[in-house]
């Protein structure tokens, strides 16, 4: 898997430059004089460029964070699961128990007995 860090602080630091164009144009524009309103206009292909940017550094870590969430455990995806009928730890323990047995088991032990299919005979 590839570091990420590059792609995304190139991301946050395109964001970041889009983030300051504005502010300055809204300093800009906001200080009431017609310089100010020019120098907020005379900003805007920054911006315009800033946010080609950001969004293309955007992409292009989105597609290397997608890209990189592929794993290669797809040869699982074409064979078939075990079949349960032949599972090993099915014989494992008795199915049938006498009661004097059954009772000498805790009771942790019982349980388990019961849910496995056990069953209690006299």
């Amino acid at each position: 898997m590839p570091n990420l860090k590059p792609y995304y602080d190139a991301a946050l630091a395109a964001d970041a430059k889009v983030k300051q164009i504005l502010s300055e144009m809204d300093t800009a524009f906001n200080e009431g004089t017609d310089e100010g309103k020019k120098k907020a206009l005379d900003l805007r292909p920054a911006l315009e460029e800033a946010k080609t940017k950001a969004e293309e550094a955007n992409k292009l870590y989105a597609s290397m964070r997608d890209a990189s969430l592929v794993n290669d455990s797809s040869a699982a995806l074409f064979t078939t699961p075990p079949d349960p009928a032949n599972d090993p730890k099915k014989d494992e323990s008795p199915k049938v128990m006498k009661l004097s047995d059954f009772r000498a088991l805790t009771p942790k032990a019982r349980l388990a007995f019961s849910k496995a299919g056990g069953a209690v005979e006299d």
